[in-house]
């Protein structure tokens, strides 16, 4: 790897629409989501870093587990603390309930970071990808500042920071249906996530 990363996984969502299950727990073909995106990251990274709020389910994950900073519950407060957290200056993200995650789109992302870009994002048709992303450090004080402030959208960070998209065209050449965003919101999800596995296994 050109540029030395570090991995992180975001484990702190309430799964309110899922009953407060924890997505990261949740099989998909036998394997738990946070073991199959586990083992992506082994194979690219050799610094991991896992963010929850309930560290002590996760005490059989092999990975640097931390918690949030600051108290809203929020995407952009995960990122924070999984960034501070972080060995390297470049951290890439992803969701704990994310099942279908293609290392070479990881890859793929990771080839655009340039010592220009404070963040290195899928962009697609339907907008930026920020969960499937590479923050640099120089992104930390846009975010606490957005955090103290309680604004806790991920996209007021992208007025703050310079961004290099990283184009449709190229994630579809290695990802044509663009699964690896795929991420389980809702248990409607998840049956969406089981067939998804048996047409492609």
């Amino acid at each position: 790897m050109v540029w030395p990363c570090t991995g992180v996984i975001l484990a702190g969502g309430e799964s309110k629409r899922f009953a407060g299950r924890n997505k990261a727990f949740i099989r998909i073909g036998g394997q738990r989501n946070i073991d199959r995106l586990m083992a992506v990251y082994s194979s690219l990274f050799d610094q991991i870093v896992l963010v929850t709020n309930d560290p002590a389910a996760y005490m059989d994950v092999d990975a640097l587990i931390v918690t949030d900073h600051y108290s809203q519950r929020s995407s952009l407060n995960g990122i924070y603390a999984g960034l501070f957290a972080a060995g390297y200056e470049y951290a890439f993200f992803a969701a704990c309930d994310a099942p279908f995650v293609k290392p070479a789109m990881i890859a793929c992302v990771l080839d655009h970071i340039d010592s220009k870009a404070d963040l290195i994002v899928p962009s697609t048709d339907a907008g930026y990808e920020p969960m499937f992303a590479v923050y640099r450090k120089t992104c930390l004080p846009a975010m606490a500042w957005q955090l103290e402030r309680d604004l806790l959208k991920i996209k007021g960070l992208f007025r703050k920071v310079r961004i290099k998209p990283v184009a449709e065209s190229e994630l579809r050449a290695i990802d044509p249906e663009l699964v690896s965003f795929f991420n389980m919101n809702t248990p409607k999800d998840l049956v969406r996530a089981e067939a998804l596995y048996r047409d492609n296994n």
